[in-house]
């Protein structure tokens, strides 16, 4: 088949690392020749898959008339108890059924004609001359995550009360923990529960306490521009004011960005 693959910093490490503690599967929205041919690439000897390779239409998921693309994905083709399954993907909504399974990771869109195709702003890697750095990038930060699952998972006392979606839950909560956030003019105005954004979601998902007042306990404003009341407090006051990335950042790589990289200027 006739496509340019570029392979992510990181991933030989990654995978051989990762295969010495975890059974490795691949599972791909693709059909079963473009799975085939990925698993070649990312595994030439069938060492590392052995054959655990799940594509289109393997896991018996209904299509979408238009397009046939599976809607979603799930664990039905992956041998084990969900307890002791880690995903990672760069989409959370393909997995509806397994979220708390799951570690997202930014989409790495190098060619421009990625970035096109799922709708992403701005200029691919390629264009900018610029990549992940293989010691700190995405496939570190997740190899560090799963490294830590497993060393947590085993040393639970009773092996059959161990559970990987707790283990998750307890490192994200990590990540943000002891910051309180408030927003600024990040919703609509008016919106009725702000609680339900995303962006609210996915900072208390990650340890942060977020509230609609200020007060002395709080630590970062989240805001897109200078010159609101909120944001005027907190540089006033010393507190951190930060871009809505800082929090997907931190989220994504599962450590705590540095504040002063997503300062709002």
């Amino acid at each position: 088949m006739g496509m340019w693959t570029k392979l992510r910093p990181g991933i030989w490490n990654f995978l051989e690392k990762a295969s010495k503690i975890y059974e490795l599967h691949l599972y791909t929205m693709g059909n079963k020749l473009y799975a085939t041919e990925m698993a070649k690439v990312l595994d030439p000897t069938g060492v590392l898959f052995a054959g655990r390779v799940i594509s289109r239409g393997d896991d018996g998921d209904p299509f979408d008339s238009d397009d046939r693309v599976p809607k979603s994905k799930d664990l039905d083709g992956v041998l084990g108890m969900e307890s002791a399954v880690v995903i990672i993907d760069d989409s959370l909504r393909v997995w509806p059924h397994n979220k708390h399974s799951l570690i997202v990771v930014e989409r790495y869109t190098y060619f421009p004609c990625s970035r096109r195709q799922f709708g992403l702003p701005g200029p691919s890697l390629l264009e900018i001359d610029r990549d992940e750095r293989p010691e700190d990038g995405t496939l570190a930060s997740s190899l560090a995550v799963i490294e830590r699952i497993h060393q947590n998972f085993f040393s639970h006392p009773n092996l059959n009360d161990a559970d990987v979606r707790s283990i998750l839950a307890s490192e994200q909560q990590r990540i943000l923990g002891g910051c309180r956030i408030v927003f600024s003019r990040i919703f609509p105005v008016g919106e009725a529960n702000p609680h339900m954004h995303p962006l609210w979601q996915t900072a208390e998902q990650f340890g942060a306490v977020c509230t609609n007042q200020i007060d002395d306990r709080v630590t970062h404003v989240v805001a897109n521009s200078l010159g609101t009341d909120k944001v005027n407090w907190a540089l006033s006051t010393g507190r951190f004011v930060v871009h809505p990335g800082w929090v997907e950042a931190s989220a994504l790589l599962y450590r705590r960005a540095n504040e002063p990289d997503f300062a709002v200027k």
